[in-house]
């Protein structure tokens, strides 16, 4: 757990199971109703359990009830539920015999408002007839308003096999209540990691991912793994990861293997910033001790989460048994119903058992996972065991998973293209942005050809560019900047690399297209360049819009009537336009001269234009003229 729990008691509650079987109880008092089952749990104020005695029932004559002295095994779907404050999460406990056996008069009967904060459930719940299979199961819901921590036990009675009435208390359930955005660090196996001195190693997995699905960045490992308790060790002397969501494979894997007896908790502090920038810090708590007898461990293949790619992509699990200290164990059988598996698994058999366990791979379970949808979580093998004293015991092993996404890194540009520029004018700042196209992460992303050089009038502030982690918070920039010092056109293609949400190598590229324009002007020039005429004569005049650089301009229009000309002057047409101005005579005005009388002056001619960067201008033609007898 992630805080240390505080105690917490829940309200016990009397369960009526015998007039189900319409039998009588014996024990302290003849006719008594059967004992009440207990609901505990810690996390709250004050601590209280109640765990009557068995009591005894025959069918009312002078013969005991013969038959199988058996017990009701309660399995929840999570054995540890960490939920958001404000989210919620179900949680069903499955009870079945473990032997198969049908056993009757089960019962519990706390209410809702019994539960700790957070957790509520049906007023009353009770099952005729408990045997295999999934029939008798509890559903509760945990939906917590306020930070809490704490474990869920869940108490029962029933009749067994051989007509006796028990009372257990199992099924706990280790829970938390975060705030958004937290560090959830989460062991394998859960629990006390025990094992016996002199007898090898015991692997602890700790997997650090986050509570609401959103990744955190800067995580580090704040505990020196060269100074920890007697009996562990780590491969390497710390731990960060510059990203941490789920399935990103933030782990940390340890050794216990002691060599005198004891027994402590090693903690695990840790740092990190979480999706708001907030610097952050939590602690995991692995309780451990030494044992004197062997204990049955599991392990799976591949070790850590396993990932397998939604539709298509499949993962084959191999689940080892074997003993801590080599020495046999008899008897294993997984309790966990394997014909009812979490969506994506599959398993070669509805049941698994082992007659012996000790070393190598004899005892191995082989499961299967391909996913058919985005699906995640934890699937909780349950096992039970004989250990090499005769003691009947039990074991647990997680098994982290996740669909993942075969997803694409894809660089949107902004502006979007083309990136205009004029010639000598303010730069062009342009933002490229990398997200993925399923908003699941990515990481190693590497800009491949480099920012040195670019293209004529393009720079960066750095040569090279590099992002750890991209997903639907964390989006990756880079910075451009376009500041032509000539008008020229191109394309700039941006060459990348990255490792998708799947760690598969994957490249892409992102193309912007772009122009540099000049400030240009239109020139008006007539032909002659000025006219001298004579009374009764005629002179033809063309006047030639071009650009002074060659380069387009647009929307030429006179703004000078051709219809109001000077005594003399003449034009075919009144007005005059040109879609595109540049070189050439592609934009000419012909005008006529044919004077009757002496006279001399300025022909003016205004006009407007938008130049080649889009800004509007105006310009005006002066052309002398004179008329001689």
């Amino acid at each position: 757990m992630l805080h240390s729990p505080r105690s917490l008691v829940v309200a016990s509650l009397a369960a009526p199971l015998l007039a189900a079987c319409g039998a009588t109880a014996t024990g302290s008092s003849a006719g008594s109703a059967a004992a009440p089952m207990a609901v505990t749990g810690t996390g709250g104020a004050g601590t209280s359990t109640t765990t009557p005695a068995p009591v005894s029932i025959n069918t009312g004559g002078s013969t005991p009830l013969s038959g199988t002295d058996d017990l009701v095994i309660a399995t929840p779907s999570q054995p540890a539920v960490a939920v958001v404050v404000g989210a919620t999460r179900s949680v069903a406990i499955t009870f079945n015999s473990n032997d198969g056996r049908p056993m009757t008069g089960f019962a519990l009967s706390a209410g809702a408002g019994a539960l700790p904060p957070g957790w509520s459930g049906p007023g009353t719940f009770d099952c005729a007839t408990v045997s295999s299979g999934s029939a008798c199961v509890l559903n509760l819901t945990y939906a917590p308003t306020a930070v809490t921590a704490g474990t869920l036990n869940v108490g029962y009675v029933v009749v067994d096999n051989a007509g006796i009435a028990r009372t257990t208390v199992g099924a706990a359930i280790d829970y938390s209540a975060t705030p958004a955005n937290n560090i959830v660090a989460a062991a394998s196996p859960t629990g006390e990691v025990d094992a016996v001195v002199g007898s090898g190693s015991r692997q602890v997995t700790i997997a650090f991912t986050t509570d609401d699905g959103n990744a955190v960045t800067q995580f580090a490992l704040g505990t020196d793994l060269t100074a920890l308790p007697a009996g562990w060790s780590a491969a390497s002397p710390g731990l960060t990861c510059p990203v941490v969501a789920t399935g990103n494979g933030c782990q940390l894997a340890l050794s216990f293997a002691p060599l005198q007896a004891g027994s402590g908790t090693l903690t695990l502090s840790y740092a990190y910033t979480d999706d708001s920038g907030a610097a952050k810090s939590g602690s995991l708590d692995i309780p451990y001790a030494t044992t004197a007898s062997n204990t049955v461990t599991a392990s799976a293949s591949p070790s850590g989460q396993i990932l397998a790619v939604q539709k298509g992509g499949s993962q084959d699990v191999p689940v080892t048994f074997t003993t801590d200290d080599g020495r046999p164990a008899t008897g294993l059988t997984v309790t966990s119903n394997l014909a009812a598996l979490p969506a994506g698994w599959t398993s070669g058999a509805p049941s698994f058992a082992c007659a012996s366990v000790s070393s190598g791979s004899g005892c191995r379970l082989d499961l299967h996972f391909a996913p058919a949808t985005l699906v995640g979580g934890t699937l909780p093998l349950n096992y039970t065991f004989v250990d090499d004293g005769g003691t009947a015991r039990s074991g647990q092993l997680d098994i982290a998973y996740a669909a993942t996404t075969n997803d694409n890194v894809v660089g949107t540009a902004t502006p979007a293209g083309p990136i205009d520029a004029v010639v000598g004018d303010t730069a062009q700042t342009v933002t490229v942005a990398f997200t993925t196209d399923d908003a699941r992460s990515a990481t190693s992303l590497a800009i491949t050809g480099g920012l040195s050089p670019l293209p004529p009038g393009w720079t960066s502030a750095a040569g090279a560019f590099t992002c750890p982690g991209i997903d639907a918070d964390n989006a990756c920039r880079l910075q451009l900047s376009y500041a032509p010092a000539a008008a020229a056109a191109g394309t700039l293609t941006l060459t990348y690399a990255y490792s998708n949400n799947a760690d598969e190598p994957k490249t892409g590229s992102v193309t912007l297209a772009y122009a540099a324009t000049t400030n240009d002007s239109v020139v008006a020039t007539p032909s002659p360049a000025s006219v001298s005429a004579v009374t009764g004569t005629q002179t033809a005049v063309a006047v030639i819009f071009t650009t002074d650089d060659g380069n387009p301009a647009t929307g030429l229009t006179l703004g000078t009537s051709l219809a109001t000309l000077p005594p003399g002057w003449s034009s075919a047409t009144n007005t005059l336009s040109c879609a595109t101005v540049s070189t050439g005579g592609g934009c000419t005005l012909t005008l006529m001269y044919a004077p009757t009388a002496a006279d001399a002056g300025t022909l003016n001619l205004g006009f407007s234009y938008a130049n080649d960067s889009g800004v509007p201008k105006t310009g005006t033609l002066a052309l002398a003229y004179s008329a001689s007898p």
